[in-house]
């Protein structure tokens, strides 16, 4: 396996992440909220949905490699601090996705109050919310730390890592609109990721190294 292949897969894993994520969002179900009635309307959307967001996830993986790799000849300390924070994110938010088909099967097999109530409680489970939920969070932590320190390095502009804040903040701040608006979020963090894919393919293997 060659440094170019590896630089390859990072850059096209920086573009499919926003991309797998946009698809996501535009295809999940409505509402804020996994609604009993809703997803058992649309099994295979809840389905596909939950799937490309778990891609997504997983394309996080290969593209944190990348945006570390552009960093640590200009702050090792920043890219290993971020690479970490970024992949034990990743590996926590891949295990949320489940919960899209356990909600489904709960939707197709059970009373809605009662699907409701069982997703209630297991949202309130410490080992859920702190050992899946928070920590899948860092995802955010390390991204943001590796494109800040790209960016106070200047090896980056400081309009990516502004636009990935937008693109992670659009779904939050929009939460109660239609999938097709949640989704605008992650093209502001495709322009971003995109131009670092951009860059990462131009970098000699020798610069990386």
């Amino acid at each position: 396996m060659t440094d170019n292949y590896r630089r390859v897969v990072a850059a096209g894993a920086l573009v499919a992440w926003p991309v797998l994520l946009f698809a996501a969002f535009l295809t999940s179900p409505p509402g804020e909220e996994h609604d009993p009635a809703v997803f058992a309307s649309m099994p295979g959307q809840v389905q596909v949905s939950g799937l490309l967001f778990l891609y997504a996830t997983l394309a996080m993986i290969p593209a944190y490699f990348g945006l570390a790799a552009l960093l640590y000849p200009k702050a090792r300390g920043l890219a290993n601090t971020g690479l970490t924070l970024g992949l034990f994110g990743a590996a926590a938010a891949c295990t949320l996705f489940t919960t899209d088909f356990y909600d489904l099967a709960l939707a197709q097999t059970v009373p809605a109050e009662t699907a409701k109530q069982v997703t209630a409680a297991a949202n309130e489970l410490p080992g859920f919310l702190f050992g899946m939920l928070f920590p899948g969070f860092l995802t955010h932590v390390g991204t943001l730390v590796l494109l800040i320190g790209l960016a106070v390095k200047k090896a980056a502009p400081w309009w990516v890592p502004v636009a990935v804040v937008a693109g992670i903040a659009v779904p939050f701040a929009v939460a109660g609109s239609s999938p097709a608006v949640q989704s605008i979020g992650s093209l502001l963090e495709l322009a971003a990721l995109g131009w670092v894919a951009r860059d990462l393919l131009r970098t000699p293997t020798r610069a990386l190294a």
